[in-house]
């Protein structure tokens, strides 16, 4: 046989070298979150809340929240769906100290993610007739002050969506893991995931959503991906606005929420493994089965949780087993003298 020209040999040798790095690196790699702990398969447990404390009559009420939470040794961290207040008492900045008060009282990490009633709401008369964006604004100031660490006592090292250059805003999106399990906060909130309208309503409030919206889904996406990189057991996702699962596409109780759905039930057909979707927003401890494939058929490695809200002052106890089927568990916790 005829040696090749050596021309065509360093040709052949260009063409799979530049195959070899197109292999190696067509497909993004998602920055890993914290892994906390030592990335064992053990069980642990965290506490989950939503829309409290609500007004002056929650307050004792909340203050027993915080006692029991802090006396369970078991609690690795608190996560807050999200509603601070209520959605026509004052959006003063008393307020939101006040509240940052209160939440650093928990001994554990103490992780929040945005609800409608602290920003998107307070255009409202009776709110105060703050412009929204400015709230949010001060909002991020305040509770976010150390991008990639959550508030409380204790304190614990998270990834913020801030760290990307081109989404410097969204500190309050984070995302860790721990045991093999990802955990994802998103900024989802109730009022049509802030399209309801008002009257001083303008196109930066339109373009806010809009932003908003499209860095949620891309920190979903992530989250997915880093959960298929990492070989995750299972993913769980806080945001606070109930987007209307049962609803039909295109109604208008899905207004502002059809795209996040839509990106939930295309990822979740992709990874095959649990996935705990946590939300409060309409005050109704619920545990379901929200999501349908593209078949009409449920998805049932996907499950929902609904924290308590407003006058019912409890929590939600999470037991985390990574080498379990069903990987979480949910067990709502009654306290006694807030009923």
């Amino acid at each position: 046989m005829r040696p090749k020209p050596k021309y065509e040999v360093c040709f052949w040798v260009i063409r799979l070298a530049t195959l070899y790095v197109l292999l190696n690196f067509s497909l993004p790699t998602i920055a890993q979150s914290p892994e906390l702990g030592v990335g064992s398969f053990d069980k642990f447990e965290f506490a989950l809340i939503g829309d409290v404390p609500y007004n002056k009559d929650d307050l004792d009420k909340f203050d027993r929240l915080i006692h029991g939470v802090n006396a369970d040794s078991r609690l690795e961290w608190v996560l807050h769906a999200g509603d601070i207040k209520n959605g026509i008492s004052i959006c003063s900045d008393r307020m939101f100290i006040d509240r940052l008060q209160r939440f650093q009282q928990f001994k554990i990490p103490f992780i929040l993610t945005l609800g409608d009633n602290e920003w998107t709401d307070c255009h409202r008369f009776l709110s105060g007739s703050y412009n929204p964006l400015e709230r949010l604004a001060r909002l991020r100031e305040l509770f976010y002050a150390n991008p990639g660490k959550s508030i409380g006592q204790k304190t614990i090292a998270v990834q913020t969506q801030a760290d990307d250059r081109n989404l410097p805003e969204f500190v309050e999106n984070v995302r860790w893991r721990k045991n093999h399990v990802v955990f994802v906060t998103v900024h989802i909130v109730g009022s049509n995931n802030g399209w309801a309208h008002f009257s001083t309503r303008t196109e930066a409030d339109d373009n806010e959503v809009k932003r908003r919206t499209g860095a949620a889904s891309a920190w979903i996406r992530q989250a997915f991906e880093e959960a298929r990189q990492t070989n995750a057991r299972g993913i769980f996702i806080l945001f606070h606005a109930n987007p209307g699962f049962e609803f039909v596409k295109g109604s208008h109780a899905r207004l502002g929420f059809d795209e996040i759905i839509e990106l939930l039930e295309n990822e979740s057909a992709q990874y095959s493994k649990p996935i705990l979707l946590a939300h409060g927003d309409s005050h109704r401890f619920r545990v379901d089965k929200p999501l349908r494939s593209h078949s009409n058929q449920t998805i049932n490695h996907v499950t929902r949780v609904e924290t308590f809200g407003s006058s019912n002052v409890h929590w939600i106890r999470i037991a985390v087993d990574p080498l379990s089927d069903e990987v979480f568990s949910i067990q709502k916790q009654i306290i006694k003298k807030n009923r």
